[in-house]
């Protein structure tokens, strides 16, 4: 289903978005090398959720572009926006299952739903997904009988269904204990490291960040735009910026 020869590179150019007329980013620029783990980090308020909606496409920017490769997000119709959509999966912070569907039923459902493939091969797809986040053994399990970390796992398994070339994860930490946030870290590892696939990280998760990123973006609620980027490692030692130094060493996040 996948191609392994394409190469993922995501560009926003000059990104401004907001809601109801006020601006909340405003000429944002980055790109994102294909194979990586790129984190978008900052203190409440700073616009992690606005730039994330406008990437996946739940929020039209007011101006700028989003091109993942050579196809622009914005403004297209509307098939070749869902051409885009089919290349991203997206983890979101409250994992969304279904809660009236198995995990198996919840993981199936982009493959019934955009594919025409036969049923047993939908299931076998299913049971490879489940096994690659460690869920094997709870395929027929509603998402209430499993614990906070295991629906963020079946989540992940659900988002990884049609094979995407890019993963979102949307605070993957939020409500999660250290250890269950280490194990779901080493996932996210795992699948960048065997599988290629680029991840994109919303998170004020620190430890996290130190753990599976090669590169951040830090967004401030002041400037309404980036103030720094680069390894999380070089930017934890920039002393020259107060916000930055305050993000990294503690300040209010």
């Amino acid at each position: 289903m996948s191609d392994n020869h394409y190469v993922s590179v995501i560009s926003v150019r000059n990104l401004t978005a907001g809601y109801a007329g006020e601006t909340v980013i405003r000429d944002i620029s980055f790109e994102i090398p294909g194979g990586k783990i790129f984190a978008i980090m900052g203190r409440s308020g700073c616009g992690k959720t606005t730039l994330f909606r406008a990437m996946v496409g739940l929020l039209k920017p007011a101006s700028g572009e989003i091109y993942y490769g050579d196809d622009k997000m914005e403004p297209i119709s509307e098939q070749p926006k869902i051409e885009i959509l089919r290349k991203i999966g997206v983890l979101f912070q409250s994992g969304a299952l279904f809660t009236s569907m198995t995990v198996a039923e919840n993981v199936a459902m982009p493959l019934t739903q955009f594919t025409s493939l036969p049923q047993t091969v939908i299931e076998e797809i299913v049971a490879m997904k489940l096994e690659l986040v460690g869920l094997q053994d709870s395929a027929k399990k509603l998402p209430g009988e499993l614990s906070g970390g295991m629906q963020k796992r079946a989540a992940l398994a659900r988002a990884m269904a049609l094979d995407p070339h890019i993963l979102f994860f949307d605070e993957p930490s939020s409500g999660l204990d250290p250890l269950t946030s280490s194990e779901l870290d080493e996932t996210i590892r795992s699948i960048n490291s065997f599988m290629g696939t680029t991840v994109v990280l919303i998170t004020h998760e620190l430890r996290s960040v130190y753990s599976v990123a090669d590169s951040v973006i830090l967004l401030d609620p002041s400037e309404k735009t980036i103030i720094a980027r680069g390894r999380p490692q070089e930017l934890e030692q920039d002393v020259s910026d107060k916000r930055v130094r305050d993000f990294f060493h503690g300040g209010l996040n």
